[in-house]
């Protein structure tokens, strides 16, 4: 079997190449049919009922002739062989019995088997033309003898979420690209084999949050090529266990391991994930789990979850609502074995936040394996642009090294509210072959091993480790940087101090506003334009002399020095305010040298690519040139002089051309 990694929605199995895309326009004509004429509302339901048409083949392909309606095989229905104006009702009277049958169920969590939906459960459908319609694509996904793709439950909210999907009521839904997660159980099973001694019956994997079931999907494939038959299929059945507070996400869960085998996959819903008492039973037993937990600011607030969470990170204890991602991590960590491997996508805030380091450092036995920068295009399919890692904690003391990767392109691109085909292709393969790679380094002494630079990918050891920021590590960055340090270069700290920030007051109001957008790639700032700029939030305070740098989007600089001409003005907040020990234009033309602008570029984390922060002292980190005091000297005067041309010209067109500053 070829792995691919280059399809973005199920690609985790075959040479299928891009099978998902097409498959995914199959549904997307089917939601269009399904909203215009199926009377189905919303979208979730609409994704409900194509469930339960593939849960309706698969008994149809089970129980062989015996599933039958008033004498009539259910496989008609899938051979075209119901009249259309009976097809209907057959398919309502076909669901129930199917989920009473009981060679169709799913272990709960006391290991029992249960139907996959409540007894009284409709088939609500009701459209002849839709229904017939459905039924056709249903048939190819599950009839095919060769396995063409992991998830087509999956692969059908990928299709519905880019259209009008409903996430009221809930955390939201944000699918991970089946790309990345096989990739991510390819590298868990590179980090620790979770096989190894299992006894076949205990469960092994899991994702407490499992939504489709995509990740427990993606760790059965990682398996399949390390394991024999007998293992993967007791795998099936008992060592993959998935939870999910949501039971239709379950009955989902359930059929996709149904599809690869299982007769009772072990699935089930609970009402939260973090307290579930079927969950603490497994505290501190499971080998591996990769998950994509809910994620989103102050939604969590159940007091026992809040209570466990604030048990690892004592810093939460004052608030009344947390992100859920971190109640989810905490959750997961605990219910891993000695040595066992957490493979997780977490936001960019929640990785990069001072709660995961403290939920780290306490724990002691805990340590980052790997970090991989995924781009916002991951999730565009879900309305999100949320940025995010993909991160693997393993629970041991420490970590020889830590390995770093940055990826770019992930297969496809959201195009006109759907998913296409990225031109640039993906670079997960090149990413999961260099991570192996670097899995291989073993306890080398080298401080960074660069595997590649595009895609990134680096091993770091431990004690050089200062961030999981992969962006620390950009080989232009680097370069830069070195070039300037061999060059005897200085710190930019030797000549700034970054000062408190002082917060707009009432008196204020009235002063000259700068933001961000006023100051343009020279460093230059549009003051009439600031002048007449009325803010909807304040700001801080800036003195004449001191240099204002913007701490957003740092791949554009945008820096510049409050004139001695103004001695009091307002700044965005986006702004850091630093004190020069030197001419601050200097300051400027130091901070605009290209080697400069280069060590910037790459840094800055965030909630999306469009809102990537960097902080005070990654700008006084920067390496910029030594330059002796004459030199220095020479240099803010030039830099001086031409903000004050450039100043004048302004004001000088402003005059001609009749417009206001005021």
């Amino acid at each position: 079997m070829v792995t691919t990694y280059d399809v973005p929605m199920l690609g985790v199995a075959g040479d299928f190449g891009h099978a998902e895309l097409a498959l995914a326009r199959r549904f997307d004509e089917l939601h269009q049919l399904l909203y215009a004429k199926g009377g189905i509302r919303p979208t979730n339901a609409a994704i409900e009922e194509v469930s339960k048409l593939l849960f309706l083949r698969l008994w149809a392909t089970r129980a062989g002739d015996s599933a039958t309606i008033d004498g009539h095989p259910v496989g008609d229905l899938f051979r075209g062989q119901i009249a259309p104006e009976r097809i209907v009702e057959f398919t309502k009277l076909a669901f129930v019995e199917a989920n009473l049958s009981p060679i169709l169920g799913a272990k709960d969590s006391t290991g029992q088997a249960q139907p996959l939906w409540p007894a009284d459960e409709p088939f609500r459908l009701t459209q002849a033309e839709v229904l017939h319609h459905a039924v056709r694509l249903v048939d190819e996904v599950v009839s095919d003898e060769k396995r063409g793709v992991a998830d087509p439950l999956g692969t059908a909210f990928d299709a519905f979420l880019s259209g009008r999907y409903d996430h009221s009521g809930g955390l939201g839904t944000f699918l991970t690209p089946s790309g990345i997660a096989r990739a991510m159980a390819d590298i868990a099973f590179g980090l620790r084999d979770p096989l190894s001694g299992w006894d076949r019956v205990s469960p092994l994997i899991a994702d407490p949050y499992c939504g489709t079931g995509r990740f427990l999907v993606a760790a059965f494939e990682a398996a399949e090529s390390r394991a024999d038959a007998a293992t993967l299929a007791a795998l099936l059945d008992s060592g993959l266990m998935g939870a999910d507070q949501s039971p239709t996400a379950i009955a989902k869960s359930a059929i996709n391991l149904m599809l690869y085998g299982a007769s009772t996959p072990h699935v089930f819903p609970v009402s939260d994930s973090v307290t579930a008492p079927a969950l603490d039973r497994l505290r501190g037993s499971l080998q591996l789990i990769l998950t994509n937990p809910p994620f989103g600011g102050g939604k969590y607030d159940n007091a026992e979850g809040l209570r466990r969470t604030t048990t690892a990170i004592p810093s939460l204890g004052s608030k009344g609502t947390i992100d859920p991602a971190l109640a989810c991590t905490v959750r997961a960590l605990d219910l891993l074995a000695p040595d066992g491997v957490l493979g997780i996508v977490l936001p960019d805030g929640i990785v990069d936040g001072r709660h995961f380091d403290e939920l780290i450092d306490r724990a002691g036995d805990l340590a980052v394996a790997a970090n991989i920068s995924l781009p916002t295009s991951t999730f565009a399919l879900s309305g999100t642009v949320a940025k995010t890692s993909a991160l693997f904690i393993q629970k041991r003391s420490k970590v020889s090294r830590t390995v770093l990767a940055r990826v770019e392109h992930v297969g496809f691109i959201r195009q006109a509210g759907k998913a296409a085909a990225d031109p640039a292709g993906t670079e997960i393969p090149e990413v999961v072959t260099g991570i192996e790679k670097a899995l291989t380094l073993g306890d080398s002494p080298a401080p960074l091993i660069q595997i590649s630079e595009s895609p990134l990918v680096a091993s770091i050891a431990s004690e050089a480790l200062v961030s999981l920021d992969p962006s620390r590590i950009d080989p232009a960055a680097l370069a830069s940087r070195s070039r300037l340090e061999q060059q005897g270069g200085a710190s930019l700290g030797e000549y700034l101090t970054a000062r408190r920030k002082q917060s707009q007051k009432r008196s204020d109001v009235g002063l000259t506003f700068v933001s961000v957008l006023h100051v343009d790639a020279l460093g230059v700032v549009s003051w009439p334009d600031a002048e007449q700029y009325e803010p909807t939030t304040p700001g801080q305070m800036a003195h004449a002399g001191e240099v204002l740098v913007s701490l957003l989007n740092p791949s554009k600089l945008r820096a510049a020095v409050i004139p001695t001409a103004r001695e009091r003005v307002v700044c965005s907040s986006e702004f850091g305010v630093f004190r020069s020990q030197i001419n601050p234009y200097a300051v400027l033309g130091l901070l605009y040298h290209p080697d400069v602008q280069a060590q910037l570029k790459p840094l800055g984390r965030g909630t999306s690519s469009s809102r990537r922060r960097i902080s005070a002292s990654d700008v006084l980190g920067l390496v910029v040139p030594r330059l002796g005091q004459v030199e220095l000297d020479a240099l803010g005067a030039e830099v001086q002089d031409a903000m004050r041309n450039v100043e004048e010209g302004r004001s000088t067109l402003f005059r001609r051309y009749g417009i206001s500053a005021d």
